[in-house]
């Protein structure tokens, strides 16, 4: 995978990550403001009920403590009508009565009515209401909420009174519920988003605010007061705190976009800054892979991308120079020695015509035998210049047999003599860069031929071909390849004054063999085998 294909998929990784991220820590504060208000309105309902039960509880203490004061026993006396209507001023009951134990009330006092009203009232009975019967018994009783002739919901307490050992009737408190201490309990604790709902004996005694029974999406809370039973019931909407998840999400929505615009402007940095000049030295080396030298890069940013620029364009400035040096220098001296071995072969050849002396015959004929020698070498030159010369893309594709062919026509051609013996392949395969390796191979079996120590020298050429790998020997009877020879084609042999090859030829198979991704062998044993193996691709026969 390309580097830059690998840079985008890492970058949208990064940006899945942070978006599944976002997404489950939306999900989980969601959740957790769910839960959250569930516990407000579970602490909300308890903080109720239990304020309710105490102010229920001390109103009841209230009523007991003051049903023992002996003047509220003695039933129509005006003592007991000064007691009861002390007890109003006193507390924050709207209402007070004395019921005697025959069911008769016999003392009234209340806030707002008139002497008349209560005049009426008095002397009444009382005795089938429950709070009497309840107080009779000798229970401290408070009754459920009831909706009184003037409207409003109250609550009364009853208490016995006593006197010589015995009920002699009941003392009885009234109290608003919609206003005073309840609605007071209920302000303090309720948030503004909830509402509160308190139901006694399966009645609504008291609502405020957005209740359950609004028929909307609600979550509710409930809690019994423990001393009567009534159920308070705290809720709210999820459209109430719905809004704060949106005002959430919102702001997690431009964080998240603010992400990754860094992570995009990150990335722009991070691809001018570092892939596009690793792209663009990329180029600019397999420009020089190719032979374009004098090729240059353009690289941006940091100082250390400058000083690379500099140092690749003039290694590559300097590897043109050395090509077009190299170029020159092998033209000058191949034009030049072949221009003086010609006229040093045609002299020789000349004084061994006209000479009668042996000697001076024989020293002519090995004038002329080196001279021809330093021929073939010039030979080799071009032919190495020729074909390192060629770059890879150019070369053609050959099949395997048809590379072994073309070996074996040239070798008949100028080695009459010689036996060449050739084992083709059984499976058909093409070879990217044949030309090469028919270089290669015409090169091995020209240095066997030409090594041999016989008139008829034998040359077997055998080609094979297995798993996308083309095989090659060229094998001999000769005396067998010298060390230094073969470290020449099998290592990356440096030449020194005493340690060199014989020639060029081996130098140029093991080049060209290097270049076309393929490995070289040598094996001596009663002669020398030579194995190239190459890559290939399979063909139609």
């Amino acid at each position: 995978m390309r580097l830059r294909t690998r840079f985008a998929v890492a970058l949208v990784l990064v940006g899945l990550v942070l978006s599944a991220t976002s997404l489950v820590g939306f999900v989980l504060y969601r959740d957790a403001v769910v839960t959250h208000e569930r516990d407000e309105l579970t602490r909300t309902s308890e903080s109720i009920a239990m304020q309710l039960d105490t102010v229920l509880w001390e109103r009841e203490r209230q009523v007991e403590l003051w049903a023992k004061s002996p003047s509220l026993t003695d039933h129509g006396s005006q003592f007991q009508r000064s007691r009861v209507r002390s007890f109003v001023q006193a507390t924050e009951f709207s209402g007070a009565s004395v019921i005697a134990a025959n069911g008769t009330m016999v003392a009234l006092h209340s806030a707002g009515l008139s002497p008349a009203d209560r005049d009426r009232v008095v002397g009444e009975q009382f005795e089938n209401r429950e709070y009497f019967q309840r107080a009779m018994a000798g229970e401290t009783y408070v009754s459920d909420p009831v909706r009184a002739n003037t409207g409003n919901l109250i609550v009364t307490v009853s208490s016995p009174l006593y006197e010589g050992g015995g009920v002699v009737g009941t003392f009885n408190a009234a109290f608003h519920l919609e206003a005073g201490d309840l609605s007071s309990i209920v302000r303090t604790n309720a948030g503004p988003t909830q509402g509160v709902r308190i139901v006694a004996n399966g009645s609504t005694v008291y609502s405020a605010g957005q209740t359950a029974s609004d028929g909307s999406e609600m979550i509710v809370a409930n809690e019994t007061v423990e001393g009567t039973g009534w159920t308070v019931s705290t809720s709210t909407t999820r459209a109430a705190f719905e809004s704060r998840l949106w005002a959430v999400t919102l702001a997690q929505v431009g964080a998240f976009a603010l992400v990754l615009l860094s992570l995009a402007a990150f990335g722009a940095w991070l691809y001018r800054e570092f892939l596009g000049n690793i792209e663009r030295l990329h180029g600019g080396f397999g420009a020089l892979v190719d032979g374009d030298y004098g090729s240059t890069v353009t690289l941006s940013g940091s100082t250390e991308w400058t000083e690379l620029e500099t140092q690749f364009n003039e290694l590559s400035e300097t590897l043109a120079q050395r090509r077009t040096e190299v170029i020159v220098l092998n033209r000058v001296l191949r034009h030049n020695l072949r221009n003086a071995m010609t006229v040093v072969v045609g002299n020789a050849d000349r004084i061994a015509e006209r000479t009668d002396d042996e000697t001076t015959a024989t020293e002519a004929d090995r004038i002329r035998r080196r001279g021809d020698s330093l021929l073939d070498l010039a030979d080799h030159a071009r032919a190495i210049e020729t074909s390192l010369g060629a770059r890879t893309d150019e070369a053609a594709t050959r099949t395997v047999d048809d590379i072994v062919e073309g070996v074996v026509a040239t070798l008949v051609e100028e080695f009459p003599d010689a036996d060449v013996r050739v084992d083709g392949a059984e499976e058909a395969a093409a070879v990217p860069n044949g030309d090469l390796v028919l270089v290669v191979l015409d090169e091995l079996a020209r240095n066997a031929i030409t090594h041999s120590e016989t008139d008829e020298p034998t040359v077997w050429l055998a080609a094979s071909v297995d798993d996308g790998t083309a095989t090659f020997t060229v094998t001999d009877e000769g005396p067998g390849m010298p060390a230094v020879e073969r470290r020449v084609l099998t290592e990356q042999f440096v030449e020194t004054p005493t340690q060199h090859g014989a020639g060029l030829g081996l130098w140029l198979v093991n080049w060209l063999v290097r270049w076309t991704d393929g490995d070289v062998s040598v094996t001596v044993d009663d002669g020398t085998t030579v194995t190239v193996t190459v890559p290939c691709e399979p063909t139609e026969e």
